[in-house]
């Protein structure tokens, strides 16, 4: 008997390990996933452009009103990995390094024994600015664009750039060319790619706790570079909008290419979240998917993101699917600096450090969002729809209250959540106080800015500027 009960037990099942997966897409509007805008209500119906998405955070809870930290992907990216707010983690546009000092999820995820690996989709996420802090495998290879001298001309005979918009125009990727040379200077991969690559490290990756985040970037522009036709530009439809010709043809063509490139990542996309299903009896999964940002068209008079804090720009997609948690909506509001908590408490580890709120509980009490403006080494004239110029030369919060409303503005002045709205005083002053605070601990942040010639050719080719 003794010796049967000890083949048993030889015999049993090992206990399923636990898989953490953070999933992040680059500039994914919220009504891509929901079918409607949302503008500052829940996020319920409508058609979607990634039926893959949907069906499957239909077991998961899906938090209504997710606003992302800034409309610029490094901030944003930063506040999700250290819990941080951009005035508190000093990243405040694209093209600064995530000082080494910070706390960062990954970082002690890696200290409990978990095994860390990544796989980013765009130059701005790269080793270089160190967001590869506490990942023991980070891929940053990119296959497609090249910074160099067509490219730096076409940005000149554009006019001046906005944030997070391409002025680029792929080259011919079959053209013979030497991979070692050019290499470096890729900057970005589609969907297909990036799922290919997550795939092979599910299989090669045994470890019993394991944490994954996976970067996808295919609604960013240009926009239509999954397809064969044409790519699409912000900067060059903003130019003609300068000289004065119509535009909302280009923005409706804008639009429907960045649709095309949506639907492209939701099939890829698809599989990767099929594959962590079909893992699920080995490994107690759980996923995170969230936007680190949106993107306008004609919202506000706006295209494309980086210079405005209006829903289209930061209310964003955010879905949590784990054992932990029955699926449902939750309509608290909730930001970006509460992803790195909750990826903490999904893996059972006590972090601390990490700033943010645990959205596997409740709220203790009425739930907020705060964010800012990306910030510019100096001012910076932005270009509407219309054709007018808006001269950006100042810092710029916001504050989602506890209705989805959006309050905006720093320690000089206060922008209502609706033209006309009127402001209670004492509301005014707490605001005012809110941002000055803000403000002071912005200005006691350093941070390390990279200006050498290669960073700066690679991030104008992606359309960001100082």
């Amino acid at each position: 008997m003794l010796a049967a009960l000890f083949l048993c037990g030889a015999c049993a099942e090992p206990e399923p390990g636990v898989r953490v997966v953070l999933i992040t897409l680059d500039t994914l509007r919220l009504d891509s996933f929901t079918g409607v805008a949302g503008e500052n209500g829940t996020a319920d119906g409508g058609v979607t452009t990634m039926p893959e998405l949907e069906r499957w955070a239909q077991g998961g809870e899906i938090f209504d009103r997710c606003f992302s930290a800034t409309s610029t992907t490094q901030p944003s990216h930063a506040s999700m990995l250290t819990g941080l707010h951009p005035w508190q983690h000093g990243v405040t546009r694209n093209g600064q390094r995530l000082a080494a000092e910070l706390v960062t999820v990954p970082e002690k995820l890696q200290e409990a024994g978990f095994a860390t690996a990544a796989v980013v989709a765009s130059f701005p996420l790269a080793s270089t600015f160190a967001f590869d802090q506490g990942f023991e495998h980070f891929d940053d290879r990119f296959e497609l664009g090249k910074p160099g001298s067509q490219w730096r001309q076409d940005a000149e005979t554009a006019g001046p750039h906005t944030d997070d918009e391409s002025d680029n125009e792929t080259e011919d990727e079959h053209e013979e060319e030497d991979p070692e040379e050019q290499a470096p200077d890729r900057f970005y991969n589609l969907a297909n790619e990036i799922t290919d690559r997550a795939l092979a490290l599910l299989d090669d990756t045994t470890a019993s706790q394991q944490f994954f985040w996976f970067h996808y970037f295919d609604a960013h522009s240009p926009y239509g570079d999954t397809g064969d036709g044409e790519t699409v530009t912000p900067s060059r439809i903003l130019s003609r909008a300068e000289e004065g010709e119509p535009v909302a043809p280009a923005v409706a063509e804008a639009r429907a290419l960045y649709d095309l490139d949506v639907r492209f990542m939701d099939r890829q996309l698809g599989r990767l979240l099929e594959r962590l299903e079909a893992d699920s009896e080995r490994y107690q999964t759980h996923v995170v998917v969230v936007a680190d940002h949106g993107e306008s068209f004609g919202e506000d008079g706006s295209l494309a993101h980086g210079r405005r804090l209006i829903p289209s720009q930061i209310h964003v997609p955010c879905i949590v699917r784990s054992p932990l948690l029955g699926p449902g909506h939750r309509t608290e509001v909730v930001g970006s600096v509460d992803i790195a908590a909750t990826l903490a408490a999904l893996a059972g580890v006590e972090a601390p450090e990490i700033g943010g709120r645990n959205l596997l509980a409740p709220p203790d009490r009425p739930a907020r969002a705060f964010g800012m403006r990306r910030t510019y080494r100096e001012p910076y004239r932005d270009r509407r729809l219309d054709g007018s110029m808006v001269l950006l030369d100042h810092n710029l919060f916001y504050l989602v209250d506890r209705d989805g409303k959006i309050y905006r503005g720093n320690s000089g002045m206060l922008m209502p959540p609706a033209p006309g709205a009127e402001l209670p005083e004492e509301f005014q002053r707490q605001l005012t106080q809110l941002f000055s605070t803000f403000e002071e601990q912005l200005a006691g942040r350093s941070t390390e800015e990279l200006l050498d010639d290669e960073t700066r050719d690679a991030l104008r080719s992606l359309g960001y500027v100082g």
